[in-house]
């Protein structure tokens, strides 16, 4: 690779010749040879000079990835701070930059989960890149740059953020919180759960469908429904039924659809998208809205075959909506 030497040299400012050779050394030798001459890109009346000699290989597409991940980021770092120097918000709280710079670290400076390192266990939220152990925070300078930046712009607009109130389900007045006995996150649901979360399926499954309750196989049920239920925090598995039945009423013609186009009697053959044909698929339906990750995560470990969930996902996804031509 080499590099212009004269600004006002009309060409381009890098260039990249390729040479094959048994070894890097050997190839550097070729290209200098043909190319150093006096009136060669590399010579002594040349505008190039020789930056670096790298051998391409399978791992050179991640390094070149990587190198432009990290001018990008330092183009960020650099704009954000130049647009907030002289307008930064007066005294930000604290933990509300703290918790904006872990969010921007996640979304941009280090948005791969499934790169090498620390892992999140199946019941985090997978915001980017998660750490051990769960509620540690990420920084970085472009975090934080973002953060301000961020905090800056709304209080140019006269804005301010506030703390979302939780769910109406989540606040009823009499609920009581579930003694669950030390029970962890992602554990198995209490048989009282998952009969009561059954039920709502069943009710919504037999008015949208009509289906015979005669027809279905409740073991089957009962394990599936765990399954989803897994994925609900324990803090929200007392109200969650409630909370199922709401999102049910909302997503209604939906439903309607989802078994009109992928039921028995829809334009796929029988079969194919089999969990659609159960009461259990509308459960299913609402983890897949709001905790598709973790749902995944456990279906992987307790059940056979992913494609099941897969198809469902996908039918739920791109086969409800009132623009997908159906």
């Amino acid at each position: 690779m080499a590099q212009r030497t004269d600004p006002e040299h009309p060409g381009a400012s890098v260039v990249t010749n390729y040479t094959y050779g048994r070894s890097v050394e050997e190839a550097a030798t070729k290209a200098r040879k043909v190319l150093e001459r006096p009136d060669g890109l590399y010579g002594d009346q040349g505008m190039y000079r020789v930056v670096e000699v790298v051998e391409e290989s399978p791992s050179s597409e991640l390094r070149q990835q990587e190198g432009a991940r990290r001018r990008y980021l330092t183009t960020i770092l650099e704009n954000a701070i130049t647009t907030v120097r002289g307008r930064e918000p007066d005294n930000p709280d604290a933990g509300l930059v703290s918790r904006l710079d872990d969010f921007f670290t996640r979304a941009v400076t280090f948005p791969d989960p499934h790169s090498s390192g620390a892992h999140p266990r199946p019941h985090q939220a997978t915001f980017g890149w998660t750490s051990e152990p769960p509620g540690i925070q990420h920084a970085s300078d472009p975090g934080r740059a973002l953060a301000l930046f961020l905090l800056a712009y709304l209080d140019h607009h006269g804005l301010d953020l506030t703390a979302a109130s939780a769910p109406g389900y989540l606040n009823r007045e009499g609920r009581h919180p579930a003694d669950h006995d030390g029970a962890e996150e992602g554990s198995e649901a209490s048989p009282g759960l998952i009969e009561r979360t059954l039920a709502v399926c069943e009710q919504h499954y037999t008015a949208v469908t009509g289906a015979d309750s005669t027809q279905w196989d409740r073991e089957l049920s009962h394990e599936l429904v765990g399954v989803a239920l897994r994925t609900v925090r324990l803090a929200d598995r007392e109200a969650y039924p409630q909370a199922l039945e709401e999102y049910l009423v909302e997503n209604r013609a939906r439903l309607e659809k989802l078994w009109r186009v992928y039921g028995p009697a829809g334009v796929f053959p029988q079969g194919v998208y089999h969990l659609v044909e159960l009461p259990e698929s509308f459960v299913l339906c609402e983890r897949i809205d709001n905790a598709p990750r973790w749902l995944k995560g456990v279906w992987g470990r307790e059940c056979e075959s992913d494609t099941p969930l897969e198809r469902l996902e996908e039918a739920w996804r791109y086969g409800t909506s009132e623009g997908d031509g159906r």
